[in-house]
């Protein structure tokens, strides 16, 4: 079922959805800046350290999200386990739980559709790199 959800502030709707549900893990497909298109796994969980892909320690050191958080989500990328900045204008769909949540036009008053209760393997197609 697809119901078209019209959206005045995606930063603000995007950190509601994720602090209402459940999931704190969220999916993501976005455009990266050299035009690739990158999918990925996420969370807004703070961390100070966290454990590499090869059993060390990464401790940082920053003074947090330097980039404006009205045109970047800040998110802790759970396959490469580092920090990443997405672009909004960018951002072609989210996840979170089993709701799907794809963007058709970024405007004053952007339009998002909403998917319920999405199959796993309708989210792993939108998933795999085209």
């Amino acid at each position: 079922m697809q119901k078209a959800i019209v959206v005045g502030d995606l930063p603000t709707f995007i950190s509601n959805m994720i602090h209402t549900t459940k999931s704190k893990k969220f999916r993501v497909g976005f455009i990266k800046k050299n035009g690739e298109y990158r999918v990925g796994k996420f969370d807004k969980i703070a961390r100070s350290k966290f454990q590499n892909d090869n059993g060390t320690y990464t401790k940082l050191k920053g003074k947090g999200q330097t980039t404006n958080p009205k045109k970047y989500l800040c998110a802790f990328d759970l396959g490469k386990k580092s920090y990443r900045n997405i672009n909004y204008a960018t951002l072609k769909w989210f996840a979170i739980g089993k709701k799907l949540f794809k963007i058709n036009s970024l405007s004053d008053n952007l339009n998002v559709t909403m998917f319920e209760k999405v199959k796993f393997s309708e989210l792993k197609s939108l998933m795999k790199v085209k």
